[in-house]
């Protein structure tokens, strides 16, 4: 490979992860919507909030309404949102959320998250 094609290859590479950070980016302030406003909402509200698989584990249990109980109203002050995709994170003061993109834009997919000791994050309300 010649100097002008690795170079012409590096800036597209480049081009390709600024342009996704970008999209990622782009997402970040609907993301934090929607994440503040189950924050903030009655149960109702956030069943609408949440993705269908989590609301048919609930409805399943004792119905979405009571399951999203479980999870306290907070704050809906951002401390820190990541973007993966189609996935993203976002930290409120006393919760931590997880959305996914779905065909009718961003849902909750578990929420009332705590950093587990062993593994990850263990969730008040999710799907699985």
């Amino acid at each position: 490979m010649d100097g002008r094609t690795r170079s012409a290859l590096v800036a597209a590479a480049m081009l390709v992860a600024v342009a996704a950070g970008g999209c990622a980016s782009a997402q970040r302030p609907e993301v934090e919507r929607v994440a503040g406003e189950f924050a903030a909402a009655g149960p109702e509200a956030r069943c609408a909030l949440l993705a269908p698989a989590v609301v048919a584990v609930l409805d399943a249990q004792d119905g979405c309404e009571t399951g999203v109980a479980q999870v306290p109203a907070g704050s809906s002050d951002v401390v820190g949102t990541e973007v993966w995709g189609d996935d993203a994170q976002v930290r409120l003061p006393g919760d931590t959320l997880f959305l996914t993109r779905t065909a009718t834009g961003w849902k909750v997919v578990a929420a009332g998250c705590r950093p587990a000791a062993e593994g990850p994050y263990v969730c008040a309300v999710e799907a699985g």
